[in-house]
Formats: structure tokens, C-alpha cells, sequence
């Protein structure tokens, strides 16, 4: 280990992981590149590219500097409650103690430069420390813990159950396998998992490219105290089993900021828990990511350019309707315009614009934030779901004094979504009026490139890789304007917009399997239609 810690050197690093044998010297330039172009610490990008689990890099940054190299069980709980030291101390520096022994402390942290810290944990705790080197998500599920403990159980269950339960929790091999679990989710790319309490234990489901694959079995005799450290990461009531729980927590996996919205379902067998991940650092905001052509784009910029009027995305749960709102709020978000949003939950912070979250718990939901946000002097709105009649009343009293209002709507395809406007109360000619827009997309697997869809290593056999949208946009021109203030509803309504243009989805669908990108299978299973 170098003399001083501040000392550590990322090319003598990656210089030993090629000698170890842990990654190839081709591997070992592209992480250099990547690091000095995105000025990254290295053991970042190795995880942030895929290359190496986070336990194998940590554990050879302890050996190249020749420190103790410590998982959650070598942790002391009790003394990283104690609040030895502050919290958010902890949580900044990524530090917890780990022991005291013979007047020092053992201090565990992810940073391979570790003066600075333990010089500061030094003089906080007016002793001696040594260091010792810990990976970002055992240091991130340890202060989850703590903080865990610190809430007082409901009177649902006895104490002396509550804390057998949390025993239980906290044990290490039930940690490790929660642990990995979760770490393996986000390193297929999954949106979400799905636990799922059966007779004999409980299956684990990955949802990869839209489709659920079971990944595992947990047995029954460990199940509750899987679903139990869930529940106390999510800073949920680990005794209460009878009733639907919702809560987030924040972690770190592989070096990554992951947020978790965590849902239990009580079910026959036990409860059902499901994880939605949200990796901001993977949410592409450009239309190249998202694959539209390039005669969508520019139908999408040009109904950005309209000072007023409403647009919408249109298609079910799942279908990528709030990146694209995202993307399109991203081409127009300048220093001359003033946007604010209303999310549930706001899934990605955008510099510069105002974003609210919904709250039902103090009566803050989509029409009473959007009837504030008038208020105040936006250009542009987005509201995450226009879902009953007062928010869409909002929304086009919002359009018709000169906003640009943004939104979802989960309808099948763009023509009902007028529809569903007229069936929300607002009056049709109030629609044709406001509405400038509808697109109505899905998200398709698309086939390998490297196989063409016949199945290979790259693709793990199945013969797709990678998603894409398709999609249909309604323009909403004078025409059809007059049509839908006139009463045009579904097949009438289509015809009128088909003679202007407009051209359903499976169009686009179409073509996409006779280019070969797509195969017709996966076309009607995302469709529904031949």
C-alpha cells in the first residue's frame, strides 16, 4: 500500500487488475479513455460499463492497497447507531465504523483515497482510526439499517415479534441475497422485480425489455425475512402484513444511484413485492436512444414550437410515454421559457425546470398542483397523467390562455384519446379547440443484430436485444379540429384522419418486420393485431 493514501493511483490500478488476470489490457485502455474523458474515477467506470460486480472490485482496491476489505457482517450495528458519528456525515463521506479496539477505531469507507476522510474521522472522534475499504452498497445498506431501527413498530404485532423479525432481517446471508438480487436486476438492465410469495417460498421474476423472466426460487424458510429487509430498506412497517404498503428507498448497486418505488400485496400465500428500479444514469433523453424516425422527430419539435395548445402521449403502463415527455421537454427547455411539471413521483431532474410531486397525503394531487402552478406565469406545463375530469378541465382552461401543456393519457392508440378527452366532460369543440397533438407509441424488442433474430451468446439465445418505440402521431389539423367540434368519435374520426394523413401504428410496425428489425411475433405481441 502506498505511503499516503492520498497517494492512490488509478494507472498503477488498472495496472494491477491486468496482472491479476481480472480484466484483459484491451479492457484496461478503454476504461483509461473513459475515465480521463469523463473525468470518472476508475472503479466507476468499470462499473458503471458492466465490466466486474462491485464485491470483485472493491475487494482487489483492498488488496492493491493493502487494507481489510470488510462486508456488513464484519460491521458493528450497534456502533454505527450509536451516532458515533453524525448521519448525514456518514452518508456524504460513505464511512461507517466498523469496531473499536484497544482505543482505535476501524473505519470502513468506498473511497480509495481515504486520507482525507480518516484525518476528519480522526479529529471528530479525537482517537486514533485505521482504514478499511468497503463497496457503496454495504455502506449504503448499513445506514439504511440504522436509520431502519429507529422507527418505532406499529402496535399491529408484539415488540418482542418486530424485533425477531428485524433479527432476522439483518441477518448477513439475508442481506447478500437481497443484495444480489437487486444487483443482478440492474445489471440486466430490469425495470422491475417482482417477488412473489407462493406455496413452498417465493419466486423471483425479472421484467427485461418489457417481458418477466424467473431468475429464482427462495425458500420458505427465509421468505418473510427477504420481504422483511425489503420492507426496512424502504422504511416500511416490517410487522404489518394484512394490508397494501408503498414506500422508496435510495441505494447504491455497482456504483450506481438506483431508486426503488417498492409495492406489498398480501395474497393468498404470503405478500407479493414488487420493485420498480429507476436508473437516472441509464434514462437516454434523446430521440436517437429512443429510435423514432426522423419524420417523427420533427412532427414532435414543430408541435414543441406552438406557444399554446396540448399535446399528448397516449399508450399503456410501460410503453416509455414519460421519457418521451422528458425528451420533448428537454428540446425546448431555454432560458427564455418557464416549465413546470407535476409528477408522481418525478422520475428525473431536469436543470432548470420547476418540478412538483404529487402528494395525495396532503392533498396535493395532478389538479390541485396544476390549479397552483398557474399561478405561477408558466409557458410550458407537464402533467404526469391527465386522469379525471378536473385535470383535464384544468389542462384546456390551461391551453386556452396561452400555455403549452404536456401530458399521458392511457389510451390504446391516438384516435381514442379524443375519446377519452370527450368522456372526461370536456366539451368537443373546447377539444378541437386545444388539442394540438396526440402520439401513441409502444416499446418493441428488437431483433439481434448480431443474429437476426435466430438467437446467440449476445442476445442469451433469445434473439432479441435492445428496445425501440413505434409509433402513430393525430395532428391535429383545421380539418380534424372542425371534425372532433362537430362530434367525430372513433371509426369517424379515423377516416376523417386517415384522409389527411394519418397512419395507424401497425404501419409502422409493418415495415419494421419487413426490414427485418422487428419479427411479426413481436410486432402482435406488442400491438395486439396481426
Amino acid at each position: 500500500m502506498p505511503d499516503d493514501l492520498n497517494a492512490f493511483n488509478s494507472a498503477a490500478f488498472l495496472d494491477y487488475l491486468e496482472r491479476v488476470g481480472t480484466l484483459q489490457k484491451s479492457t484496461i485502455r478503454r476504461v483509461a479513455l473513459a475515465a480521463n474523458e469523463a473525468t470518472t474515477r476508475v472503479e466507476r467506470v468499470i462499473l458503471e460499463l458492466g465490466l466486474l460486480e462491485e464485491e470483485v472490485v472493491y475487494k482487489a482496491l483492498a488488496d492493491f492497497m493493502g487494507v481489510r476489505y470488510v462486508t456488513i457482517d464484519d460491521i458493528d450495528h450497534d456502533l454505527v447507531r450509536s451516532r458515533l458519528l453524525e448521519t448525514g456525515f456518514m452518508k456524504r463521506a460513505l464511512v461507517v465504523p466498523i469496531a473499536l479496539v484497544d482505543d482505535q477505531y476501524a473505519i470502513a469507507t468506498a473511497y480509495p483515497d481515504m486520507a482525507d476522510t480518516l484525518a476528519s474521522v480522526s479529529f471528530l472522534l479525537n482517537a486514533r482510526v485505521i482504514g478499511a475499504m468497503a463497496s457503496p452498497s454495504t455502506i449504503a445498506a448499513v445506514l439504511t439499517f440504522a436509520n431502519a431501527q429507529d422507527i418505532a413498530p406499529s402496535d399491529v404485532a408484539a415488540s418482542g415479534d418486530v424485533e425477531r423479525l428485524r433479527a432476522l432481517a439483518n441477518d448477513g446471508p439475508v442481506i447478500s441475497l437481497v443484495n444480489d438480487i437487486i444487483g443482478k436486476a440492474v445489471g440486466l438492465g430490469a425495470s422491475d422485480v417482482h417477488i412473489e410469495a407462493q406455496d413452498g417460498g417465493a419466486r423471483v421474476r425479472y421484467r427485461v425489455d418489457g417481458l418477466l423472466r424467473i431468475d429464482r426460487l427462495i425458500p420458505e424458510d427465509i421468505r418473510s425475512s427477504v420481504a422483511s429487509r425489503l420492507k426496512i430498506m424502504a422504511n416500511l412497517n416490517i410487522s404489518e402484513k394484512r394490508r397494501p404498503q408503498d414506500g422508496r428507498a435510495d441505494i447504491v448497486v455497482r456504483g450506481r444511484n438506483i431508486d426503488i418505488r417498492m409495492s406489498t400485496l398480501p395474497t393468498q400465500f404470503g405478500e407479493s413485492i414488487v420493485l420498480r428500479l429507476l436508473d437516472r444514469a441509464r434514462m437516454q433523453l434523446d430521440w436517437k436512444a429512443l429510435q423514432f424516425p426522423p419524420d417523427r422527430i420533427a412532427e414532435i419539435e414543430k408541435l414543441m414550437s406552438f406557444p399554446n395548445g396540448i399535446f399528448l402521449v397516449a399508450g399503456p403502463t410501460g410503453s416509455g410515454k414519460t421519457t418521451t415527455l422528458y425528451t420533448a421537454l428537454r428540446g425546448i427547455n431555454t432560458d427564455d421559457r418557464k416549465i413546470v411539471t407535476v409528477e408522481d413521483p418525478v422520475e428525473y431532474s431536469l436543470d432548470g425546470v420547476n418540478q412538483v410531486q404529487v402528494d395525495p397525503a396532503i392533498d396535493m394531487s395532478f389538479a390541485a398542483a396544476l390549479r397552483a402552478i398557474l399561478r405561477q406565469d408558466p409557458n410550458v406545463v407537464m402533467v404526469g397523467e391527465i386522469r379525471d375530469e378536473e385535470t383535464a378541465e384544468i389542462a384546456v382552461r390551461a391551453a386556452l390562455i396561452g400555455r403549452l401543456v404536456l401530458s399521458t393519457i392511457h389510451t390504446n392508440d391516438a384516435i381514442s384519446a379524443v375519446d377519452r378527452l370527450i368522456d372526461l366532460k370536456v366539451a368537443p369543440y373546447l377539444v378541437g379547440a386545444t388539442l394540438r397533438g396526440v402520439l401513441s407509441q409502444r416499446l418493441v424488442r428488437r431483433n439481434c443484430a448480431d443474429c437476426a433474430g435466430a438467437g446467440c451468446d449476445q442476445c442469451g439465445s433469445s434473439g432479441k436485444r435492445g428496445r425501440m418505440a413505434v409509433s402513430e402521431m393525430l395532428t391535429v389539423s383545421s380539418t380534424i379540429a372542425d371534425a372532433i367540434g362537430q362530434g367525430a368519435r372513433g371509426p369517424a374520426l379515423l377516416a376523417a384522419a386517415v384522409d389527411e394523413g394519418f397512419a395507424p401504428i401497425a404501419k409502422q410496425a409493418e415495415t419494421l418486420v419487413k426490414e427485418g428489425v422487428l419479427s411479426s411475433q413481436e410486432a402482435h405481441r406488442a400491438l395486439g393485431q396481426d
